[in-house]
């Protein structure tokens, strides 16, 4: 997956692209769903959230799944970050698996056997998407202090080689120098 990754973009993997699926999917998510209690006439936002959760939680999946493969590819993680790396790992996981959670109850919501229960599923599709966005904004603040304060995962350029002393004063050739 990383020679995926680095044939189409300069990214190192594909973690850092996929990881913003959710994070804008699940809040598009809760407004629409929110928008159709609101506005029941209006039908499409129901649908709409539905359709968003279950692409928020494919998304979280395979960011996860890119993250884990971004892990083990790590080289040089100072001892004292891997606690940092596993706590990111974890929130995640339980982010993902929250999302999944939230676009199953949808999808049963939607199921016609389940009309009955539809009310019922969909409020506690979007008591769970609430916890679910919290889980995802601690993995995502995690996630950012490991890149922009720890510096895992980034690139350090090396530093320029140092400019060449100058000539000695005999070694010039004109001597107005």
């Amino acid at each position: 997956m990383d020679e995926l990754a680095r044939s189409w973009t300069h990214l190192p993997n594909l973690h850092p692209a996929l990881v913003h699926f959710p994070i804008a999917l699940l809040p598009a998510a809760l407004f629409c769903d929110l928008g159709a209690l609101l506005f029941r006439r209006h039908d499409w936002l129901a649908r709409a959230a539905t359709l968003l959760y279950v692409l928020a939680a494919a998304g979280g999946a395979a960011a996860v799944k890119a993250g884990e493969l971004a892990a083990d590819g790590l080289e040089e993680v100072a001892a004292t970050l891997q606690p940092a790396i596993g706590r990111h790992s974890d929130y995640a996981h339980y982010a993902a698996w929250t999302l999944i959670a939230v676009a199953v109850l949808r999808l049963a919501a939607a199921w016609p056997r389940l009309r009955r229960l539809a009310v019922a599923l969909r409020s506690l599709a979007l008591a769970v998407a609430v916890a679910g966005l919290g889980l995802l904004a601690y993995a995502a603040d995690l996630g950012g202090a490991l890149v922009f304060v720890h510096g895992v995962a980034v690139a350090r350029p090396q530093a320029p080689p140092a400019p060449a002393p100058p000539p000695p004063a005999e070694a010039r050739s004109d001597p107005r120098q």
